[in-house]
């Protein structure tokens, strides 16, 4: 996919104490569009034709809400051809892209990086 589902400058906003990588966006961006892609997988076997926040994988294990939005919304119905998008999946999405970040920054911290990688997700 070429659209980046990820606000590239929200990035850096959401590794307080943490230099990014020009490749960790775009990495993120994948690691996105493969959830909606799942997420697609899930509601099709459902039955249904939404694709919802709950389709979403590990959106369970998030309740937070982040006050940054990192999924870039008019992106996700391009990303989610064919199906109709409902309203709480880019929550879900934010969330879970928010959780990889978190899981990033931990493994730079423990390798003693200050920044933050693609590989570290």
């Amino acid at each position: 996919m070429s659209d980046v589902l990820v606000v590239k400058a929200k990035v850096k906003d959401a590794c307080p104490g943490f230099n990014v990588a020009g490749d960790l966006a775009e990495a993120l961006s994948e690691k996105v569009a493969n959830a909606v892609a799942d997420a697609m997988k899930r509601a099709d076997s459902n039955g249904r034709k939404t694709v919802m926040g709950k389709d979403v994988p590990f959106s369970f294990t998030c309740n937070a809400k982040h006050g940054e939005n990192l999924i870039v919304k008019a992106k996700l119905k391009e990303a989610a051809k064919g199906c109709n998008v409902a309203g709480d999946l880019a929550d879900s999405l934010n969330c879970y892209a928010f959780q990889l970040l978190k899981a990033a920054t931990e493994r730079a911290e423990g390798n003693q990086r200050k920044t933050v990688m693609a590989k570290d997700l």
